[in-house]
């Protein structure tokens, strides 16, 4: 998923996949959460925010289900997902 940049608050950057409802988070200390179950709505107001840090804690943070993915796994993921030819994923190994 494409990650937008955000910086602002403790926030650097979010992306958001419409299909799976998954909501990425990436921190200014580069910790990364997945959210599982976001709705478009949801997602929405945070991207568009003028304080997404306020935002996650009031209206995210708890209230779903959230595990810490690596960077390693969100461009893994991205490759998988736009095809990247298998000569590319042998050169460059297990993304």
């Amino acid at each position: 998923m494409q990650r937008k940049p955000i910086h602002r608050g403790a926030i650097l950057s979010a992306g958001y996949d419409h299909r799976r409802h998954l909501l990425d988070i990436e921190f200014d200390t580069h910790r990364l959460l997945r959210y599982e179950g976001v709705g478009s709505e949801i997602a929405e107001r945070f991207m568009s925010s003028g304080s997404p840090e306020g935002y996650w804690r009031e209206e995210i943070e708890d209230n779903y289900t959230s595990r810490e993915i690596s960077e390693k796994e969100a461009l893994q993921e991205a490759a998988v997902k736009k095809g990247v030819p298998d000569d590319l994923k042998r050169l460059f190994g297990d993304m």
